[in-house]
């Protein structure tokens, strides 16, 4: 459905199907239908909800994030805690393995660092492994991520990561489909990652199983028509052998971070704007060659990235 089916639908209409306790496409029918009745408990229980929940956006609402359009059944309500705006920037999914290996932890801080550095939004899912370290790297690098949770904002799942989902509110964004006190079930996982998947431009595996829930991220990121990209793993590797079966399928591989960079910033070269701002480096007024050598992109070739840059420093130097 369009956005604007969602945006002429009343408020009221919207918030009450957001968060009526009936299963979702029953809702979203009665919601869009606008046959929506609701008794009186069912409205005191709402309003709880509500007092509990105090940041939250609604499907339709002007700060609903427009890539969760595209989406067949998009969620109609989001909690969140941090920087929503965050959802407007070229973003970045990066997602694998729990248990993962030293090279598949080692090559996602590599490329989510390089990526943070340069301005895009790095995407995943606050789960231990892969997960975490695409967050913390992005975070040590002063960049911005967002976490998207498969329980409540109160809850912290996994719990070794609680003071690391606490830095991300503060510096990014964490949201989540499900209101406080709501705990992690096995099916709210593959609901996570078809948000992560919906809010990313394109998404990279970093290292999977077969069975990964990994592999799901990237189906519903190619069913969105999300570029793909994975990593190669060791033809052995078992902890690889998802990522390795993703590129066997047509996943873009990646051997050297600067082809990726020199790809992604073709296409969101207003990427490097947005960071020089939010380094507060505009009144140094940089040349080239100094953000090259602040952002590392020396190895990086191309034109057109370079040039569109040029032209934004100039227009905001005038």
């Amino acid at each position: 459905m369009h956005r604007e089916t969602y945006e002429n639908i009343d408020g009221e209409q919207r918030l009450m199907a957001a968060l009526h306790s009936s299963e979702y496409r029953k809702c979203h029918q009665a919601m869009v239908m606008k046959r929506n009745h609701y008794s009186k408990e069912e409205k005191a229980r709402i309003a709880r909800v509500l007092q509990e929940n105090r940041n939250y956006v609604l499907i339709g609402d002007e700060d609903y994030p427009g890539k969760l359009y595209d989406m067949q059944w998009p969620p109609l309500v989001l909690f969140y805690e941090g920087q929503l705006e965050l959802l407007k920037r070229p973003s970045i999914g990066m997602v694998g393995a729990r248990n993962c290996s030293a090279y598949g932890r080692r090559i996602t801080a590599d490329l989510a660092g390089a990526l943070a550095k340069t301005g895009f939004v790095i995407i995943s899912g606050g789960a231990a492994g892969i997960d975490a370290a695409a967050h913390k790297t992005t975070l040590e690098e002063s960049g911005k991520t967002v976490c998207v949770l498969g329980c409540a904002l109160d809850i912290s799942y996994p719990r070794e990561n609680e003071k690391l989902f606490s830095v991300i509110k503060k510096e990014g964004l964490v949201l989540t489909e499900y209101p406080k006190g709501f705990g992690p079930k096995k099916w709210t996982f593959p609901m996570r990652n078809r948000i992560i998947a919906a809010l990313s431009d394109e998404i990279i595996v970093a290292e999977a199983t077969e069975k990964s829930g990994s592999l799901h991220t990237a189906s519903y990121g190619e069913e969105l028509n999300r570029t793909i990209h994975a990593i190669p793993h060791e033809v052995y590797s078992a902890s690889g052998a998802g990522t390795n079966l993703l590129i066997e399928m047509g996943a873009h591989i990646i051997i050297r971070k600067e082809n990726l960079l020199y790809d992604l910033l073709m296409r969101n070269p207003e990427v490097l704007l947005l960071r020089i701002r939010d380094l507060n480096l505009l009144d140094l007024k940089p040349t080239m060659e100094d953000l090259e050598k602040i952002f590392c992109l020396n190895k990086v070739k191309g034109l057109y990235w370079k040039e569109k840059l040029e032209t934004d420093l100039n227009h905001c130097f005038r």
